[in-house]
């Protein structure tokens, strides 16, 4: 853990006092003056603008006023703190940012339950200002409480987990752990599976996800043959659900080489839609298969618990009718010198499902992908 996210795992046990300190000295006498209402506005309008110590100050005044109305508990002070924690986040004071959301947590408590859902909006913005801090790991913790406060609130095995089962899936995906995201989205077709008030249609999206995940990684997805079979008795189902389940079919077939099967699967995805501009329109770009971004020396572990950054890259290339990459050129990197020659690599070995028209996969030129890493800031001297 960087010495800032060691700042970060400490705040939370800061006491609640400290913040109403910081609201007494910021805040201006309002008596008489303008309700809360108006203030959390201004102070909404100003953060989005990065007016940031305004935006601070309104939030601060905001939250005395609630407290002076309504007491220290008043459901309305969740959003002036959450407001106030995004200032606190865009500023870089990320011990300050995650003691205020650990107040917001609590008055979210006092009203609505330990268990209430309304507070997962909460813990991912914990988990965000934790990645931003470099402390991944308690970024981690913060998402995976919000699927046991789900399970809590509905109970494991119902059917209302399954969105947050996908929701913490995403969340591994982006992280580059594969593996725990595909057992999220397996633990949702469970449930899905023993719920008695399911039908074989809901057990396409996440079969759908199981076999997309699979082609991504390159191994071999029992999902895939359950998938075909649920297709051709699932016509209840919406249109864009089975559009997409047909394409992932065709995604995994273009990713072992078979263009024809792939086709196939493609004029079936676009089928599925009864109006061709709908059709159109879902599948008017191409979209990554198999993409993995190439490691950075942060993902290969080096130089242990020191400091990051965050990077960016943006290549330039065209897709052919077969989904292969072609023209690659790196056209921003920065860092410089760090990343492209692996960004190319990969992007070289990809394969993209094509855009459709008319059923029929075309290429397509001039591409712009831009995609971010962590990189290692040099030591100061």
């Amino acid at each position: 853990m960087t010495q800032r996210g060691a700042r970060c795992a400490l705040a939370g046990a800061v006491v609640s006092s400290v913040l109403f300190v910081l609201a007494a000295s910021h805040a201006q006498d309002s008596a008489g003056s303008v309700d809360a209402e108006p203030l959390l506005e201004r102070a909404e309008l100003r953060a989005r603008l990065d007016e940031l110590d305004a935006a601070e100050a309104d939030f601060l005044e905001a939250i005395e006023l609630i407290t002076a109305a309504d007491g220290e508990f008043a459901a309305a002070l969740i959003r002036a703190y959450h407001g106030l924690a995004q200032v606190l986040a865009a500023r870089g004071d990320y011990p300050e940012a995650v003691t205020v959301l650990g107040e917001a947590r609590h008055v979210s408590h006092r009203n609505s339950g330990l268990f209430n859902l309304e507070q997962i909006e909460l813990l991912d913005m914990l988990s965000e200002i934790y990645e931003q801090a470099g402390d991944t790991r308690e970024a981690q913790r913060q998402q995976v409480e919000g699927l046991t406060i789900a399970q809590r609130h509905f109970g494991a095995d119902d059917a209302g987990v399954v969105p947050y089962h996908f929701k913490l899936a995403r969340y591994y995906e982006l992280a580059r752990m594969r593996g725990l995201a595909r057992e999220q989205y397996h633990a949702a077709l469970d449930i899905v599976r023993d719920d008695p008030d399911s039908t074989p249609d809901d057990e396409l999206v996440p079969l759908t996800e199981l076999v997309r995940i699979d082609t991504l990684t390159g191994a071999t997805s029992r999902a895939r043959r359950e998938l075909e079979e649920r297709l051709q008795s699932t016509l209840a189902a919406p249109a864009a659900t089975r559009a997409e389940a047909y394409a992932v079919l065709g995604d995994t077939e273009l990713a072992d080489g078979d263009r024809e099967q792939a086709r196939d699967y493609y004029a079936q995805a676009y089928a599925a839609f009864s109006d061709p501009v709908a059709a159109d329109t879902y599948f008017s770009a191409p979209r990554l298969i198999n993409f993995v971004p190439p490691p950075s020396p942060v993902d290969w572990g080096r130089r242990r618990n020191a400091a990051y950054a965050w990077g960016s890259i943006t290549a330039s290339f065209g897709i052919t009718a077969d989904g292969k990459t072609e023209r690659i050129r790196i056209v921003f990197a920065d860092p410089p010198g760090l990343m492209e020659t692996g960004y190319a690599r990969r992007l070289a070995e990809a394969v993209f499902r094509p855009r459709l028209v008319a059923g029929l996969p075309l290429a397509t030129s001039r591409l712009r992908f831009s995609h971010e890493f962590r990189h290692f800031v040099p030591d100061e001297d």
